[in-house]
């Protein structure tokens, strides 16, 4: 079995070993191994595992490298039987958008240092944010990615990281609603419908807005208990090195080019003492939690 990952940063593993200047985790390694994918490679003694989430991530980015990334694996003759597709579906206002010569993700209510992209946010923020969009957007992605998944005869299990989206109304009822409903969410408690609701039932889980080595290490036994790894086939090493694939690895770029506190809605904030509030208030703000 080989475990896939994809989801933001409560999958990346934002805030496990940062480098205290940049903030940006340097040793990969280390966020491999102790974040939930990690730990669930190694809780369902797996052949291997790849995190490819990315801080401030959007389902857009999720679904395209989701499905890259399973294309490239059957291409390179791999058994379907041996691939499990895990994803945290992230908040869905978020968006995917191709700026300046590579794939920027961006986040409704931030500013950003890439001109071209800046200006394109604050025109989307001001003209195009939609939660009924941002919903409905969510349930084809979902809907779109369990279909190509089954279709290819990859095992999958989804789950909601931050924000459990409603249902639009218009859809209740319909065929999307059916296959929203026949997707492998992994069940969950009333109270504890995202990976972050199910975080704040455990104390010192969570370093300041992301889950430390307990909080992943609960999450990933979580799912394990959800998963019958004995169904899967194996994966030989030579296989996957054949393939430019790692026993053990995952995203490592991290590209956000993001002046996160300096912007709110549109409004320049200038004085720190005012950029510190900002601050305080985005670790609420369910459009800017990262």
């Amino acid at each position: 079995m080989y475990v896939y990952a994809n989801g933001c940063s409560m999958t990346y593993g934002s805030e496990l070993a940062d480098h205290p200047v940049t903030k940006v985790c340097r040793d990969h390694g280390y966020r491999w191994r102790y974040s939930w994918p990690g730990r669930l490679h190694a809780l369902l003694d797996a052949d291997g595992s790849y995190n490819d989430a990315m801080p401030s991530g959007s389902n857009d980015r999720i679904v395209r490298t989701s499905i890259d990334f399973v294309a490239r694996w059957l291409k390179a003759g791999l058994p379907p039987q041996a691939l499990l597709v895990v994803v945290g579906w992230t908040h869905p206002a978020r968006r995917e958008f191709h700026v300046a010569g590579d794939y920027r993700q961006i986040v409704p209510h931030h500013a950003y240092d890439i001109r071209a992209l800046d200006r394109l946010v604050s025109a989307y923020r001001k003209s195009a944010v939609c939660p009924d969009e941002a919903e409905q957007r969510y349930a084809t992605q979902v809907a779109s990615l369990h279909a190509f998944l089954e279709q290819s005869g990859i095992a999958h299990v989804f789950f909601n990281g931050i924000v459990a989206p409603e249902t639009p109304r218009h859809l209740r009822g319909t065929c999307v609603q059916e296959a929203l409903m026949g997707a492998p969410f992994v069940p969950h408690e009333p109270a504890e419908p995202t990976m972050a609701a199910f975080l704040r039932r455990w104390p010192n889980t969570v370093n300041v807005q992301h889950p430390n080595e307990t909080g992943h290490r609960l999450w990933a036994t979580s799912l394990a208990a959800h998963l019958d790894p004995d169904g899967f086939a194996s994966v030989d090493p030579a296989q996957l090195t054949d393939a430019g694939l790692p026993v053990l690895g995952g995203a490592q770029a991290l590209r956000r080019h993001d002046r996160k506190g300096t912007e709110r809605i549109g409004r320049f904030v200038r004085s720190r003492r005012t950029r510190s509030r900002a601050r305080r208030s985005d670790r609420s703000d369910p459009y800017i939690y990262p």
